[in-house]
């Protein structure tokens, strides 16, 4: 008997969109039974979308099928681990113990920022390429118990893995992505807060649980680099984001399966991530995580949104018009000190309660 559950990546990675190339970036994990061990076959498919409309061919990537494939192991505390595979000759003389300190500092972030644990480590394939496909396919197996995330990042011939010359697509996924996602891990150990779930009614959570999964990225990403923050925050349009009228009208019925084009679907990203800026600069991220798990209901929507008014003392609208006004104000601090290498004003992003 098989499951499978399948979701989408993070939209984080198909920005800045390519005028001319559309990438669909999809993900599954699909549970396969043996008579050992349980194991996943996690599959990740990047495709590529010519403007006629021609998807590219797909090249397969098989990690077991490339060769000079080594293990790196790093230890993550609590009994977790952070796996490391890759095909690079000399990955020390290019930053991989520094690529993993980072890992396991964005482990303690989203701990003492959430005010939760996180229960298992993650496995990372680092695989270089002669030349990077526009479109692939890539499979590989894991054991369920040990990874809560599987991540693939492809990196050039002799390209940095960390610094300012490292490739960027790892750059985002150590930064951005994988704290993301942690972010995920953390509240998908609490019952009290309903998902989505495949081949079932949306419960109208998405906007608060992408929310604080993004609030928890930035505020990683701006504790370890304010330059990369303000990159990933212009890719958010916190700026403008708000000022679309489709994108205030969605957000609160944001469902995990819909029929939105990608470039509305990324904004719904950066408008959870402000009006969650705005309620956990009122109420701190862990006693807001604290007070749903004390209470006896599960939360859908509806419920979340009521919650808001009690914690704020602001309904719907006016705390949309306060996250406006707010990415407004992150804007500006980008424009001011985008052309600067060092200046006095730092961009940060809080899970604490503000004045």
């Amino acid at each position: 008997m098989n499951s499978k559950k399948e979701y989408t990546l993070s939209m984080k990675s198909l920005l800045p969109l390519l005028p001319l190339l559309i990438l669909l970036t999809l993900a599954s994990p699909v549970l396969a039974l043996s008579a050992m061990s349980p194991s996943i076959l996690f599959s990740q498919e990047v495709i590529a979308i010519a403007p006629d409309g021609t998807p590219y061919p797909a090249q397969t990537i098989d990690p077991a099928a490339i060769p000079g494939m080594r293990t790196y192991d790093f230890d993550l505390g609590g009994g977790r681990a952070l796996q490391i595979c890759s095909n690079l000759a000399d990955p020390e003389s290019r930053g991989l113990n520094e690529t993993a300190g980072v890992v396991q500092r964005s482990y303690r972030y989203i701990e003492a920022a959430s005010g939760r644990t996180l229960e298992r480590g993650v496995l990372l394939y680092i695989i270089e390429m002669e030349r990077i496909p526009v479109s692939y396919r890539f499979q590989a197996s894991y054991q369920e118990a040990q990874w809560g995330e599987v991540r693939l990042a492809l990196v050039e011939p002799g390209q940095d893995l960390f610094g300012p010359n490292a490739a960027e697509g790892l750059t985002e996924l150590i930064y951005d992505t994988i704290p993301h996602e942690l972010g995920h891990d953390v509240l998908s150990g609490m019952p009290c807060l309903l998902h989505d779930l495949d081949g079932e009614a949306s419960v109208h959570t998405r906007w608060f649980i992408e929310g604080i999964c993004e609030v928890l990225a930035k505020g990683f990403a701006g504790q370890e680099d304010p330059t990369l923050l303000k990159r990933f925050m212009a890719l958010r349009k916190v700026g403008t984001v708000l000022d679309d009228l489709s994108v205030r009208d969605q957000l609160f019925s944001w469902a995990q399966h819909n029929g939105n084009q990608m470039v509305l679907e990324s904004d719904l990203y950066g408008a959870a991530l402000l009006v969650m800026m705005a309620w956990t600069e009122k109420v701190e991220l862990v006693t807001l995580l604290d007070r749903l798990e004390r209470d006896s209901r599960s939360f859908c929507g509806n419920d979340l949104v009521a919650l808001l008014g009690v914690t704020t003392g602001l309904g719907r609208e006016e705390m949309i018009e306060r996250a406006s006004l707010l990415g407004q104000r992150i804007e500006e601090e980008i424009f001011l000190v985008k052309n600067e290498a060092d200046s006095g004003d730092v961009l940060t992003v809080s899970t604490r309660a503000g004045s």
